[in-house]
């Protein structure tokens, strides 16, 4: 008998490095002096500067490594920044001392500070506003750029590649480490050799500890989901509500198809944990047990916190994260709040004597791939329906409002609970990464894959002969 798979893809970790841009005002006898602090990438600085404007030159490198020079200068012949000063690593140690040719090809970020007068003032303003209206552009025209977070895993649905997944959304440092599991729903492979993109999208490093693909048997007619507990459960006979009614009224067109029309709303102006529900009507003859299918990704609402939040802490958003790792567990506590504040997507159903009862809940955070749960419908016997008959079954959805985008929602007849096939990658595209083999980066325990902004890499996995 064929045996049936559907897919996921599994990784876990990502840091978070911000790059901030301004100026620090000090005290000089009765005039204040200011250090102005620029960044730009390499070729817009060096080129146009010279150490006599520029005494003190940063270059932040592609591998993490930061070189502090001075007497720097320019070989364009040879497209070498030389200098003398220090070599530090990714932890700011010190690697050696002396006289340095740094290829331009390898620096992402040239950075410098420099004194001016009370005469300055004008110039640093207007780089700034320079500065702050380019990145607004840059936001514009790609959103997760500035907005987005997290490795992207995108996988070909036969005609192009499309995203599936993004991964632990809510990893900004190594304390918060975390496995992250997401469906590759719409993704139909065609051959045993099968191919996933991962990218970094993002002005962010990640630091990926594995990505693997976990192959599940496929009842006929029917799919493999996952739980918000992380088990794996056959579901079929889906059934679609027949009515779906929203705040704004009747929204069954946006739910009843996993199509990418979601229905979404504004959050409340003056309370974000302001809340609403979503009513469905399903017309179904029960099963022994049914779960709620739930396709749904976060709206920026908690991207825009999180980085409205880093803004508020200033020039002391480093000391906070760095503390987090010092300090994790009242740390953690502290991050958590807004979370639980906010909430997630709570499912509820009616009682025997008519009231609302949850009995489950779901959501991840990530703004940019849909993410599909199935919850069980957990004691059931409370509820007022009968199951030996066609009959109405109605349940809630309760979310705050402006925090989720739901694509689709069905009722499913459970089936059994199976264990998947870890298959982890054979190959890839680029094969190595700074002289390291990518595969064994992401298939040794003891060893992680960094990527920086713009990094893609092609992972192939060996399916199981019965893939159909």
């Amino acid at each position: 008998m064929k045996t049936y798979l559907t897919f996921y893809c599994s990784a876990c970790t990502r840091i978070l490095i911000l790059l901030l841009s301004g100026a620090l005002t000090l005290s000089s006898g009765c005039s204040p002096s200011r250090i102005d602090r620029t960044t730009s990438p390499p070729n817009e600085m060096i080129y146009k500067k010279s150490s006599e404007e520029i005494p003190y030159l940063k270059l932040h490198m592609k591998n993490g490594d930061l070189y502090v020079l001075q007497n720097w200068d320019i070989n364009e012949e040879t497209n070498l920044v030389t200098g003398t000063g220090k070599q530090m690593n990714i932890n700011r140690e010190i690697l050696s001392e002396g006289e340095f040719s740094v290829p331009l090809q390898q620096i992402v970020l040239a950075e410098t500070n420099h004194i001016s007068g009370p005469s300055g003032y004008t110039g640093v303003l207007v780089t700034l506003t320079v500065i702050t209206g380019i990145f607004t552009i840059v936001c514009i025209v790609n959103p997760k750029a500035c907005f987005g977070s997290c490795p992207t895993f995108y996988a070909s649905d036969g005609n192009d590649y499309i995203v599936q997944s993004e991964g632990f959304s809510s990893s900004i440092s190594p304390s918060l480490e975390e496995r992250d599991v997401d469906a590759l729903y719409r993704i139909n492979p065609i051959s045993e050799n099968f191919e996933i993109q991962l990218r970094n999208e993002a002005y962010e490093t990640h630091v990926i500890r594995s990505a693997n693909i976990l192959a599940l048997p496929k009842p006929l007619g029917g799919r493999v989901y996952s739980t918000p507990d992380g088990e794996f459960i056959q579901a079929k006979n889906l059934m679609e509500p027949t009515e779906v009614v929203a705040p704004e009224g009747d929204c069954s067109e946006k739910l009843c198809t996993f199509d990418g029309n979601e229905r979404f709303s504004a959050a409340d102006s003056t309370d974000l944990a302001s809340t609403e529900t979503i009513e469905f009507t399903f017309n179904h003859k029960f099963a022994a047990e049914n779960g709620l299918v739930i396709a749904a990704r976060q709206t920026l609402l908690t991207t825009f916190l999180f980085y409205q939040t880093i803004t508020y802490m200033g020039t002391k958003a480093g000391d906070w994260i760095a503390n987090l790792e010092r300090n994790s567990d009242n740390f953690k506590t502290l991050l958590e709040r807004p979370r639980k504040t906010l909430g997630t997507i709570d499912i509820l159903i009616e009682s025997k004597n008519g009231e609302w009862v949850k009995i489950g809940d779901v959501g991840e955070t990530g703004p940019i791939a849909t993410d599909i749960k199935i919850v069980p419908l957990k004691n059931l016997s409370a509820n007022k329906c009968d199951y030996s008959t066609e009959s109405q079954y109605r349940v809630k959805l309760r979310m705050a409002k402006g925090l989720w985008r739901i694509d689709y929602v069905a009722l499913a007849e459970l089936g059994n609970r199976v264990e998947p096939i870890v298959i982890k990658p054979s190959s890839s595209f680029p094969q190595k990464v700074n002289s390291s083999s990518v595969v064994q980066l992401l298939t040794d325990p003891d060893s992680l894959l960094v990527t920086f902004p713009g990094d893609k890499y092609f992972l192939n996995y060996k399916l199981p002969s019965d893939f159909l």
